[in-house]
């Protein structure tokens, strides 16, 4: 870890002296942004992550978030449906491309998750959702739940944000579902440290040069006995996370973590499409 982070973490550990719930279960409206657009560039390869919020039509208490990911000839396709009241998962599909496609499948029921991967038939037309499930698993939630929501590493952006929006002091509790693993994150709000920024802002103004920042650190631990390899992640980078948004404009500028074979890595906020007003 890096001077840098572990600064950033004394920040914020000062700062969180006093927590606030009184947004725990509450995403409370949708973010000021619609579109964020992020890349990161290491050696040869370019890595593009595209996330989109919107409400689902018909469904007043649903939200979706997409995400569409790549990185050399391998891409990913997300769709997550989550409660915007308290920002847990209702499903989750993921679509992958490389080799071969394949789809796994997620509902969240009360008690479990049921768990569905798909194959990609030999016939191109069939859509994803008419492809055979080969394979289904019931994955049971870790006794240690209690109340607490079980979402995704995605939408740890979105808590993220509003966890930002309450400012400096704040610290919230979830449960990440990975594919088969659990993991309990702790996120907490502070101040952060001066950025060079860049982006190219669709619906607003550029954000340009160097931004003041608050900061939000992502720390993950196992809940329980991991099923499968730790696989824990945010846009690729893992260990102590933290996200830089703008005071000015509430946008995500950077995210900072590990990355594997490359160590302390940096993702900057390319471009924002910002939220028409209702």
């Amino acid at each position: 870890m890096t001077k840098l982070i572990q600064t950033l973490l004394l920040l914020l550990s000062i700062t969180a002296a006093t927590s606030s719930q009184a947004a725990e279960n509450e995403i409370a409206q949708l973010p000021i942004w619609q579109v964020l657009e992020f890349e990161q560039k290491a050696f040869w390869a370019t890595a593009r992550s595209r996330l989109e919020v919107l409400p689902v039509d018909g469904k007043p208490n649903v939200w979706a978030l997409d995400v569409v990911s790549s990185v050399v000839d391998n891409s990913e396709k997300l769709q997550l449906m989550f409660d915007p009241a308290t920002g847990g998962l209702l499903t989750r599909t993921r679509i992958s491309s490389g080799k071969e496609q394949r789809m796994k499948s997620y509902k969240y029921e009360t008690d479990f998750i049921l768990r569905e991967r798909s194959n990609s038939p030999a016939d191109p037309n069939v859509p994803p959702d008419k492809w055979p499930v080969t394979n289904q698993k019931w994955v049971e939630y870790p006794a240690t739940r209690g109340d607490t929501i079980v979402t995704s590493p995605y939408m740890l952006m979105l808590i993220a944000s509003q966890l930002r929006a309450q400012g400096p002091g704040n610290t919230r509790e979830v449960l990440v579902n990975t594919d088969l693993n659990f993991y309990r994150v702790k996120l907490t709000s502070g101040n952060g440290i001066a950025v060079t920024a860049d982006i190219n802002v669709i619906g607003g103004d550029a954000v340009s040069g160097k931004r003041d920042t608050l900061a939000v650190s992502i720390q993950a631990n196992p809940e329980g006995k991991l099923e499968d390899d730790d696989d824990f992640s945010l846009l690729g980078l893992e260990g102590d996370i933290i996200i830089l948004f703008d005071r000015t404009t509430g946008l995500p500028l950077q995210i900072r973590g590990l990355a594997p074979r490359i160590g302390s890595t940096e993702i900057n906020l390319k471009s924002a499409t910002m939220r028409a007003a209702p």
